[in-house]
């Protein structure tokens, strides 16, 4: 049976972007995601340890850009989660301005 895991509104402080101001300066990142497994004999997907990977990934890459942050944060997640058929992840940027918020989505499936 297909289950899904929900992380909503997971904030993390990283080094994410191309602009010199933000290469020197973390700044908040917002995390959703929504992560399909197969559940078969307690074959259950720890939500702390995915929790951790993101914010690993996330605090110590320090990514260029949010799309190759999500896809390396989605194809760790696969790697390390076998049961897992897709992810659907998005990154925010909630600190680039003042009146509004940017981020990327991706929709994987394996």
């Amino acid at each position: 049976m297909d289950f899904t895991l929900i992380i909503e509104d997971l904030k993390v402080q990283a080094i994410v972007g191309i602009l010199p101001w933000e290469r020197q300066n973390p700044q908040t990142i917002l995390v959703q995601a929504q992560i399909v497994y197969r559940y078969e004999n307690k074959n259950f997907i720890d939500y702390l340890a995915i929790k951790n990977l993101i914010a690993t990934l996330l605090q110590t890459k320090c990514y260029e850009l949010l799309e190759e942050g999500l896809q390396d944060i989605s194809k760790t997640i696969k790697q390390k989660f076998n049961s897992v058929s897709s992810i659907d992840l998005s990154l925010k940027k909630l600190d680039i301005s003042p009146d509004f918020n940017v981020g990327v989505r991706i929709n994987q499936k394996f």
